[in-house]
C-alpha cells in the first residue's frame, strides 16, 4: 500500500482526521454516516465554537491524534502531582474524618531490635509488637532490655489488642516482662509465633493469665474501632504476617520484618498479588522495614542458601559443627534432614536451640526420625566423626554460648579437634564482632576448619535490599511512606532512594523516633511536636526484675574505680569511731596515703555539715561527694563511695 492509500485508510477509520474535499481512494467505498451515527453526534455536546466533536473518529476536541505524553496520567512514570491527584485514597467513599490518629513506636526506631509501637484512636490503643534487645557490655549484670512502656502503663484501660508479626525475640521477647504489666490483654500471633511466644515464658502462672488468640494471613478481626487484616510476607522465620490496620480514611499499613523471596525452601513466597490488592484500595501510611534498603540489589532465596549448605554437610567427611541463630527454624529444619539423608546423628547443644526444635517438630516444619536429634552429650564424643553433626548456639560469640564453650575448651560434653569443621551460618550483627573474632581466634588456635559467610554462600538476610524494598512500596502505594527499623542512617536512606526512585514527594515521608511518631488526621499527616512527645527509653531486666538507673551506675563505678565505704559513729556531732573499707579498689593497702586523705576529708566534711536538726541522708550525699573529688583530683577516675552515719 502507498503512503497516500495508507494516510486516506486511516484518515477513513479516524485515526488521522480527515482533510477539506477529500476523495474516497479508488476503489474503496466512501463511508456514509449512518442514522445511529448521526444521531449520537447530533447528542454530542457542542463546543463554544457551537461545532461538535466527532468521538467516532478518536482524536481530541481539536480533531488531533491522541499522543501518549507524561501528562497523561494513564502513561509514564508517575510524578509528584499525578500521585496526589490520582491516589486511591482520594476516591474513598464515605465519611472521611478520622479525628487524629497516633502512630508512636516505642522501641526499634535507634536501635536494631526492641521493637515496640502504639496506634491511638481516639480512647483506644493497638499495640504492636514487645520485643527486646540484648545488653551490650556497659549494661553489667542486666539480662535484657525492654522499651519504657509508662504511658500504656497509665492507658491501659484503652488496650483493644496486641499484634505480633514474626517470632523473633527483638518483636515478641518482651512478652513476660511487658505483657503483665499491661494488665494481660489479648495477644494475637500466628501459631509458630504463638507457641514461640509461650516457650520464651519460664512463668507457669503466668501462662495460665496470657490469652492468645491464633491468626492467619487471611484472618480479619475488629478490636473495638480497629478492623485489622493481615498479609503473609517472607522473612529468616517463617509464619510472618504484615499488618493492615483499615481507617476511613486509607490503610496504615506495617510491614514488619520482609524480604522479597520467590524460591523460599521452608515456606510459600510473600503474597505479592495480595499485596497489591491491599494497594490497590488505598493505603494512607505504609511503615516499611527499611534495615537493608541502602544495599543495591535483592538478597539471596533462602533455597541458594539451603542448596550451598547441603553441598557442605555431604562434602565433609569429619566431624561438624554448624552455628546459626536457634529461630531459623526453616533453615536449622533442612540442615538436620539434610544430615538425615547423609547418615549423620544430629546433637543439639544450647537450649534456645532445643526448644526451637521442639517446636518445629510440633508444627510440621521439622520432618525427620526420632533417632536422628539428640541432646548434646558425650556420646558425640565417642562415635565415628563423620557421623556426626551438632547444631550450636554461638553464632554471635555470646559468652555463654555452646560454640564459645566449645572454642575454649570448658564445654562439659565435647572437646575440639584439629579435624572438626565449624560453618557460620549467621553473619555478625553490629556489636557482636569482638566477641565473634575471640571465638574465631580461639577455634583458630585449635586448627578447626573454618567456614563463615566470606567462604560461601551460607546466609541470606532476612531483611529485603534496595529492589525489594521498592517494589513493597511500589505494590502498597501509599500516600505517605514512613521507614521503620535500623538505625537513624538506614531509615534516612531509605527515604532518600524512595523519593528519589519512585517520585514521592518529600513532605509525604517522615521520620519518625521513638516516642515522636506519626499524626493521621483524615488525610492528612505530620510529626508530632515535641511537647506531644511521650516518655520513651529503655527499662533493664535483671533476674526477671526491672533496675534502675543508678544500680547500673553503682555496678559501673565498682567495674571502674572499686567500692570504699566509710562508717561514721558519732555522738551529738562528735566522731567516736570512723571506719574504712575498700573492695576492688587500686589501693588496698590501708596504710596507703590516700586513705589518710579521705580520713581527714570525711571528718572535716562531717564537722562542717552536721546539724541535730539535718537530714542524716543529705549530710551522707555532701560526705560523699567531697570524697569522690579527693578521687578524681588524685586518680582522674572515681569510685562507689558509701557513706554511712549511725548515730
Amino acid at each position: 500500500m502507498s503512503e497516500d492509500k495508507l494516510t486516506s485508510f486511516l484518515r477513513s477509520s479516524g485515526l488521522l482526521p480527515k482533510t477539506e474535499n477529500e476523495k474516497p481512494v479508488a476503489g474503496q467505498k466512501s463511508r456514509k454516516k449512518t442514522n445511529s451515527t448521526a444521531s449520537k453526534a447530533k447528542n454530542q455536546p457542542a463546543r463554544k465554537d457551537g461545532s461538535r466533536r466527532n468521538m467516532d473518529k478518536g482524536g481530541n476536541k481539536n480533531g488531533e491524534p491522541r499522543k501518549i505524553s507524561n501528562h497523561n496520567p494513564n502513561f509514564g512514570r508517575p510524578t509528584h502531582e499525578k500521585r496526589e491527584k490520582y491516589h486511591p485514597t482520594n476516591y474513598l467513599k464515605g465519611e472521611k474524618k478520622t479525628g487524629d490518629i497516633r502512630i508512636v513506636p516505642l522501641g526499634g526506631l535507634e536501635q536494631v531490635g526492641m521493637n515496640m509501637m502504639f496506634i491511638e484512636w481516639g480512647d483506644e490503643i493497638l499495640i504492636i509488637d514487645t520485643g527486646l534487645l540484648f545488653p551490650d557490655a556497659e549494661h553489667l549484670g542486666v539480662d535484657v532490655l525492654v522499651p519504657n512502656i509508662e504511658y500504656l502503663v497509665q492507658n491501659k484501660h484503652k488496650i483493644k489488642g496486641v499484634i505480633y508479626t514474626h517470632g523473633h525475640l527483638d518483636h515478641i521477647g518482651g512478652v513476660p516482662h511487658i505483657i503483665p504489666e499491661l494488665g494481660f490483654p489479648k495477644m494475637y500471633a500466628t501459631r509458630l509465633t504463638k507457641e514461640l511466644i509461650l516457650a520464651n515464658t519460664d512463668h507457669p502462672d503466668m501462662l495460665k493469665k496470657y490469652k492468645i488468640m491464633e491468626i492467619t494471613p487471611e484472618s480479619k478481626i475488629k478490636l473495638g474501632r480497629f478492623e485489622v487484616e493481615f498479609f503473609h510476607i517472607n522473612h529468616s522465620i517463617p509464619d510472618g504476617v504484615g499488618i493492615v490496620v483499615n481507617t476511613p480514611a486509607g490503610a496504615i499499613i506495617n510491614t514488619s520484618d520482609f524480604k522479597i523471596d520467590h524460591n523460599p525452601s521452608d515456606e510459600n513466597p510473600a503474597d505479592l498479588g495480595r499485596i497489591a490488592q491491599i494497594g490497590k484500595k488505598g493505603v494512607l501510611a505504609a511503615l516499611v522495614d527499611s534495615t537493608n534498603a541502602m544495599k543495591p540489589g535483592q538478597t539471596l532465596s533462602e533455597s541458594v542458601v539451603q542448596a550451598e549448605l547441603s553441598k557442605q554437610i555431604e562434602s565433609v567427611k569429619g566431624r561438624m559443627i554448624i552455628t546459626t541463630f536457634a529461630s531459623s527454624i526453616g533453615r536449622i529444619s533442612k540442615i538436620v534432614e539434610t544430615a538425615e539423608k547423609c547418615g549423620k546423628t544430629v546433637f543439639i547443644s544450647g537450649r534456645s536451640m532445643e526448644k526451637n526444635l521442639t517446636i518445629a517438630r510440633k508444627l510440621n516444619y521439622l520432618k525427620c526420625k526420632d533417632g536422628t536429634l539428640q541432646r548434646m552429650s558425650r556420646k558425640a564424643d565417642k562415635m565415628d566423626p563423620s557421623k556426626v553433626l551438632i547444631l550450636s548456639t554461638g553464632s554471635q560469640g555470646e559468652p555463654l554460648a555452646a560454640l564459645t564453650r566449645m572454642a575454649v575448651g570448658t564445654h562439659r560434653d565435647i572437646t575440639l579437634k584439629k579435624e572438626d569443621t565449624i560453618l557460620f551460618s549467621s553473619s555478625p550483627i553490629i556489636g557482636n564482632e569482638t566477641n565473634i573474632v575471640s571465638v574465631i581466634n580461639n577455634l583458630t588456635e585449635i586448627g578447626c576448619t573454618i567456614i563463615d559467610k566470606d567462604g560461601f554462600d551460607v546466609y541470606v538476610s532476612g531483611h529485603g535490599y534496595a529492589d525489594e524494598v521498592k517494589l513493597m512500596v511500589s505494590l502498597l502505594n501509599p500516600k505517605y511512606f514512613v521507614p521503620i527499623h535500623g538505625e537513624l542512617f538506614m531509615r534516612h536512606g531509605s527515604r532518600d532512594m524512595i523519593i528519589k526512585e519512585l517520585a514521592f514527594p518529600p513532605e509525604n515521608t517522615f521520620i519518625m523516633r521513638n516516642g515522636r511518631g506519626l499524626v493521621l488526621n483524615g488525610n492528612k499527616a505530620r510529626l508530632m511536636t515535641p511537647k506531644e512527645a511521650i516518655k520513651t527509653g529503655i527499662e533493664m531486666i535483671d533476674i526477671r526484675e526491672k533496675i534502675d538507673e543508678h544500680i547500673l551506675r553503682d555496678r559501673t563505678l565498682m567495674g571502674h574505680g572499686g567500692a570504699i565505704m566509710f562508717v561514721i559513729n558519732h555522738a551529738k556531732g562528735v566522731i567516736k569511731d570512723l571506719e574504712i573499707r575498700a573492695k576492688g579498689f587500686r589501693h588496698m593497702n590501708m596504710k596507703h596515703e590516700i586513705f589518710k586523705l579521705l580520713e581527714d576529708t570525711v571528718r572535716k566534711s562531717f564537722e562542717k555539715g552536721y546539724s541535730s536538726a539535718k537530714n542524716t541522708k543529705a549530710l551522707e550525699k555532701v560526705i560523699g561527694e567531697n570524697a569522690q573529688r579527693v578521687l578524681m583530683q588524685k586518680f582522674r577516675k572515681e569510685a562507689l563511695i558509701e557513706v554511712i552515719v549511725l548515730d
